[in-house]
This record gives C-alpha cells, sequence and structure tokens, in this order.
C-alpha cells in the first residue's frame, strides 16, 4: 500500500466493546444477589401484620384474632406468597420443592385431615366452629420454606425477622405497662415477646446490650403473672447461663459441663415443682377447674376413638358450665386436642413433622458456628419453637390466625434457610 495514500494517514486501533447501563425497565427481571426483593419486603410486613395481632391484647386491650381482622394477614399473604413464588421461578431461582415437601410432609398430611374434616363439618353438617383455619394455615408451611431457601438472603431475612421481632416484644412489653392496672397481661405470648429479647442478647456483641436484655428477660417474667410465663422466662436464663459457662470452658471439659448441666436443670425443675405444690396459693392459679374438666372430656373422647379421634368432623368448641354460665370454648391444651379430634393419626403427624423441623433448626445451630448473627438467628428460632410447643400445651394457640402465621412463618423460613445452609455444606464437603 502506498504510504502516501490517504487509507495510510490514520493507523487503526483496537478498542474494546462497552457495555451499557441497565435499563431501569429490565432491572426489576435481573437476579438479586443480595438483600430481599420487594415481594420478600411485602411479606415481612404481612407477617408484621400478624405479629401486631397476636400482641393486640396488650397493645390496644382488644383481641383482635377474635374480631373480623383474625384473617386479614392471610388474605395479604396468601397473594403475595404466590406473587412472589412466580417472579422467583420467572428468574430461574426455583426452590428444590422436593426437599421443602420432605421436610415438612407431615404437617401438610395433617393439615390435608384437618381440611378435609373441618370442610365436611362445616358445609355439610353445618357446624360454624371447625378446625378449617388450623388445616389452612398448615399448608403454607412449604411456602415459608421456599422463601427461607436462598442462600443469597439468609443473613438479610435474619437481620429483618430479629429486629422485628425485637420491635414487637418492645411494643408489646410497654403495652402491659400501660395497661398493668386494668390487669391486661402478657398471656399466651411470653414465647413471643422473651424471645425477641432472647435473640438479640446472643446476636449482640456489646456488653450493656447483652445486660439490657437478660434484664428485660427477666422483668418480662415477673411482670407476666402466668405459670407459663414463669417458666418460659426460666428457660431463657438457664439457656443463657449454662450457654455462657459451656462457651468458656475447654473441649475436654464440656461433656463432664454437659452432665453436671442436665443435673442442674432436673434440679430446678424438682425445686419449681416443689415450690408449686407447697406454695399454691401465692402464684398464678391457672384455672385448674376449667382445665382438668376439659381436660378430662377431652381423653374421654379421645378414648372414644384413639386412631383417628372425630376425623375433625365435630366442632372445636365444648360447652363449660360454671353456675349460670355456658361457655363454648376451646379445650386449653392444643395437643390434647390433636388427639381429641384427630387421635393418634393427628398426634404422630404432628409431632413427627415438628420434630423434622425442629432436627433442621438444631443443625443449623451447630454450622453456624463461625457467623454470630446467624447462630444467634437459629438459637432464638430453637427457643422460640420449644417455648411455643410449651405455651400451646397448656393453651389454644393453633386456632387463632394471627398465631398460625407467626408460629409457622418463623419456623418455616428459619427451616428453608437451615436446609440452604446444610446443602452448601455437603456440596462443600465434596
Amino acid at each position: 500500500m502506498n504510504p502516501m495514500s490517504p487509507y495510510g494517514w490514520f493507523s487503526r486501533r483496537r478498542t474494546t466493546l462497552k457495555q451499557a447501563p441497565t435499563s431501569r425497565l429490565a432491572r426489576p427481571v435481573l437476579r438479586v444477589e443480595s438483600g430481599l426483593r420487594f415481594t420478600e419486603i411485602l411479606i415481612l410486613g404481612a407477617l408484621m401484620l400478624a405479629y401486631v395481632g397476636s400482641i393486640a391484647q396488650p397493645l390496644f386491650g382488644v383481641q383482635l384474632h377474635q374480631s373480623i381482622f383474625a384473617h386479614l394477614p392471610l388474605a395479604l399473604l396468601g397473594p403475595l406468597l404466590m406473587l412472589h413464588l412466580c417472579g422467583s421461578s420467572f428468574n430461574r431461582d426455583t426452590p428444590k420443592w422436593s426437599n421443602i415437601v420432605s421436610a415438612c410432609w407431615p404437617l401438610l398430611a395433617l393439615g390435608l385431615f384437618a381440611l378435609a374434616g373441618s370442610s365436611f363439618a362445616k358445609w355439610e353438617l353445618n357446624i360454624t366452629e371447625t378446625y378449617l383455619a388450623f388445616g389452612i394455615y398448615l399448608l403454607l408451611i412449604p411456602f415459608y420454606i421456599a422463601l427461607g431457601a436462598d442462600s443469597c438472603r439468609a443473613r438479610s431475612w435474619a437481620y429483618a425477622l430479629m429486629t422485628i421481632g425485637l420491635l414487637i416484644s418492645l411494643a408489646a412489653l410497654a403495652g402491659e405497662l400501660a395497661r398493668r392496672s386494668s390487669g391486661v397481661q402478657l398471656h399466651e405470648i411470653q414465647y413471643i415477646v422473651i424471645g425477641g429479647f432472647f435473640a438479640i442478647y446472643y446476636a449482640s456483641r456489646n456488653l450493656l446490650i447483652k445486660l439490657l436484655m437478660f434484664a428485660l428477660i427477666v422483668a418480662v417474667a415477673i411482670l407476666n403473672e402466668k405459670l407459663t410465663g414463669y417458666l418460659v422466662g426460666i428457660f431463657a436464663i438457664l439457656h443463657i447461663l449454662l450457654t455462657a459457662g459451656w462457651r468458656r470452658l475447654p473441649a475436654n471439659w464440656r461433656g463432664l459441663y454437659g452432665i453436671a448441666a442436665l443435673m442442674f436443670v432436673a434440679v430446678t425443675a424438682s425445686t419449681i415443682a416443689i415450690i408449686y405444690v407447697e406454695f399454691r396459693e401465692y402464684l398464678p392459679s391457672g384455672n385448674p377447674q376449667v382445665r382438668f374438666q376439659q381436660y378430662g372430656a377431652a381423653l374421654q373422647q379421645f378414648a372414644q376413638s384413639p386412631l383417628w379421634g372425630h376425623a375433625y368432623l365435630q366442632g372445636s368448641g365444648e360447652v363449660y358450665t360454671e353456675g349460670s354460665l355456658r361457655l363454648n370454648i376451646p379445650t386449653h391444651s392444643d395437643i390434647l386436642d390433636l388427639l381429641k379430634h384427630g387421635g393418634l393419626i393427628a398426634f404422630g403427624l404432628f409431632f413427627l413433622g415438628y420434630w423434622k423441623l425442629f432436627k433442621l433448626i438444631h443443625q443449623a445451630v451447630k454450622l453456624t458456628r463461625a457467623d454470630q448473627l446467624l447462630q444467634a438467628y437459629f438459637l432464638s428460632v430453637r427457643f422460640f419453637q420449644v417455648m411455643a410447643l410449651l405455651t400451646f400445651t397448656f393453651n389454644p394457640l393453633l386456632l387463632k390466625g394471627p398465631f398460625l402465621i407467626v408460629i409457622w412463618a418463623n419456623l418455616g423460613i428459619a427451616a428453608g434457610i437451615a436446609l440452604n445452609i446444610r446443602s452448601r455444606q455437603a456440596e462443600a464437603a465434596v
């Protein structure tokens, strides 16, 4: 080529292709690598509303779970869950449904059992008060697990849920203190209130915050004036004290410490039983006349059909007579109600499903020792699960919409995160 020709006047330079910034219209369909999506934030809002419904008695002086707003959180939560999961599938974040169903299939089977019997009772036998809500809320558990089954958002979920728990605990305690003159107590919500402070105790590194959370746990246990509340508070305090000793000991002393801790817990439990027997007149009564009458009636009905009970074909309440009063109220024990309405089938499915969730969460406590936030989250959910079981063993919680969402959403999301952590650990080991 002639160097004097015009084609040789300019040398060619190789340039790399530039990528334009993502269009604002395209951003909603991109994968989110961290933080919570907009639909997940809306779901947290519906969960927050369920929390408010659970603490409405001390906070507002009303029982929202007995009003027309009882199932408002469910009405919001159902469409939001569907919208979120459809969006996740669109973004190719489809959860492994086989693992999810495997983690909660006994509770799904129980939900279908209760739903089938209660539907027939409601629309064919014209029974008003049924276990229909119990069945519907149980069937949401796999969707809660799917929410947590995303490794990118584990810490965001833990942070958000513990923050909500703390705010709700403070609001419930403030409400009780403001209404103390009217006799309002933290009845049936002690595991929620103490659980919120319990989570922040383990999540914080600041000694002053830890001492404040410990003081609030003790204050709630004392101010509650309910036997269940005393037990929840005692378990929280024992857990904190025994765990503190466990973590400070070298590994070769932990076996002996574990044996000593079990003996200490047994002695504490025996002491509590002796105090209750010897000083019952100074303690909250617990309405033994109502409970023993209902417990006896429930056991008699279970004995008539021990395998499947009444198959949820009868009403959820029973007539209790006291003087001139005739009240239609559920048994003061959801565990006995499982035996009464669903027999050994319902009882077995419930505890198998509850154990499977507990096992997942307990494994996650061990797998997250290197991450204080996640371990504090799983410690608090494990405590929440055990204390919720203690509470609804002596109270009818599993017929109330807001409580059902708070219990199953917390356990489901935690189980989903635990599933994901376990699968990642298994992949790393390979």
